[in-house]
């Protein structure tokens, strides 16, 4: 089986538990649905279990999130949010674009060793057309404006001298298209494969945005 399978406990009666700070407390829930949502799909996953996975009672889930959906809503945006500081493009001269291209891979990379952004990438592609207006808000209002960021600071970069022209200030979503190649071939194949063809991906996507970016 792959290190990026989930694991998180089994479902245990509800205990008393101590008051937990709000943000806490919303990452117990959203792990806890993660594993629900994964395991049974969104359409025959419940509340209740959420809930007692969760160690919660209905009533403290709901104080939360109103439904499945709010729910699912929330893992789109905490796991599949881009966290990489677009600013680090804003270059001047090239060993600034040398530590961007490190900073954007190892983050990048980073985030392919993290089972629950794989096991979240994974949902939305099972779960997309069950749900696509939550698909679609995420896409419209986070990455498209994310990306349209990025490509305006990699033109300005371009226009300034410090980029090459090139394929990726038409479409910055190119820049990240390699590290999506590897979360599928996570999603798919054993933890060996799967290790041997990311680590080598990598070396391969470094060097690509490099021979790719310097002008």
């Amino acid at each position: 089986m792959s290190n990026f399978a989930l694991s998180y406990p089994a479902i245990n009666p509800i205990r008393k538990h101590r008051r937990l700070p709000s943000d806490v407390r919303i990452e117990q829930i959203l792990r806890a649905a993660l594993v629900e949502f994964s395991q049974h799909g969104f359409s025959s996953a419940r509340m209740e279990d959420i809930a007692q996975r969760a160690e919660l009672s209905k009533g403290g889930l709901y104080a939360h999130f109103k439904s499945k959906e709010s729910i699912f809503e929330a893992l789109l945006l905490k796991r599949l949010t881009p966290s990489f500081n677009n600013q680090q493009w804003v270059l001047t001269g090239g060993e600034s674009l040398n530590e961007a291209i490190k900073s954007f891979i190892d983050h990048l990379y980073g985030q392919l060793g993290d089972p629950d952004v794989i096991a979240t990438l994974k949902l939305l592609l099972t779960e997309s057309r069950r749900i696509p207006h939550l698909v679609d808000f995420w896409r419209r209002e986070i990455i498209d404006k994310y990306l349209a960021e990025q490509q305006a600071i990699l033109k300005a970069a371009a226009n300034n001298g410090h980029l090459r022209h090139s394929a990726f200030l038409d479409d910055a979503a190119l820049l990240m298209a390699p590290a999506l190649y590897g979360a599928v071939w996570q999603m798919i194949f054993d933890e060996t494969t799967a290790t041997a063809t990311v680590d080598s991906l990598r070396h391969a996507h470094t060097r690509m945005l490099h021979e790719l970016l310097a002008p």
